[in-house]
């Protein structure tokens, strides 16, 4: 008898106080069952969100942050159900909190910052999985977006780890928001005296070959200017995406000289003449002076 007492002792027994309330040993299993049965709950949500989601037609860019935000939000709700199951009101946790806030001070502030980010950014769906973006002169496609950071892998396989908070205060370019098509432009200069009509109709062959290049919008051909040592040309067209310019520029290069040899079209290098005010005297040198 003594020992089943000693037992309901322990099981009752107060080890500390939260906004008022006592804790027991009892409250800690109850509260640690509860919060696994809201992440059993959370996840179970989140997988017949997706599922739904998919069957709808939706692609992996749109179900993505319905599904995180489900997530959280069903994670959050399930741990404040757990609070009250053992007695602590909102209230209450909200009072701990905040003194426990100001414990921590100016800590935790990048966190919250990070996390109240991340839930705009996916309300907003300024960034999805798998969209192009270039931050800081970085270009990378969105491989993973959570809760305090968004993870972005470039084109050399390198991942980048970047804050919420950055994402969301910073300016970057989003190549996937509306279409994934971009346009580039590719200069090529030739020779003075080149026949002008001759290099346009060539570059627009060029243009027309490269696989790569869209034939929706139309590639253009627009005589610049007149350059130091050149005449200027671009050619300016879209493609697929912005992983796609440096092999179409290359292929474009490729092309553009070998055309160009074949139509004896000269390429010319920087040059500079000198005039001299006035007449410079020469004298002639050879070995047999100096001996």
């Amino acid at each position: 008898m003594y020992f089943d007492l000693g037992l309901f002792d322990l099981w009752t027994y107060e080890l500390f106080t939260v906004a008022g309330t006592s804790i027991s040993l009892k409250d800690i299993i109850i509260f640690l069952i509860a919060i696994f049965i809201a992440i059993f709950v959370a996840r179970w949500g989140r997988n017949i969100l997706k599922v739904a989601l998919r069957r709808r037609g939706f692609d992996q860019k749109e179900i993505h942050p319905f599904v995180k935000i489900t997530y959280y939000t069903l994670l959050i709700f399930g741990v404040y159900v757990a609070f009250n199951v053992i007695g602590i009101p909102l209230t209450g946790l909200l009072a701990a909190a905040g003194i426990v806030g100001i414990i921590l001070g100016f800590g935790l502030q990048s966190i919250t910052a990070n996390m109240i980010s991340g839930i705009l950014l996916m309300g907003e769906g300024t960034v999805r999985i798998g969209d192009v973006i270039e931050l800081d002169g970085t270009i990378g496609e969105v491989y993973d977006t959570g809760m305090r950071s968004t993870t972005i892998r470039t084109r050399d396989n390198v991942f980048i780890i970047v804050p919420n908070q950055e994402l969301f205060t910073k300016s970057f370019t989003n190549y996937s928001y509306v279409e994934e098509k971009v346009r580039m432009d590719v200069t090529v200069g030739v020779a003075y005296g080149s026949d002008v009509e001759k290099v346009t109709r060539i570059l627009y062959e060029v243009a027309e070959e490269i696989e790569g290049v869209l034939e929706t919008p139309e590639p253009t051909v627009r005589f610049r200017e007149f350059g130091g040592s050149s005449l200027e040309f671009v050619i300016k067209c879209w493609v697929r995406g912005p992983f796609e310019r440096r092999t179409v520029r290359s292929q474009m290069n490729y092309l553009i000289d070998e055309r160009f040899r074949e139509e004896d079209i000269t390429i010319p290098f920087p040059q500079r003449s000198v005039w001299f005010k006035n007449d410079l005297r020469t004298q002639e040198y050879s070995e047999a002076n100096e001996t």
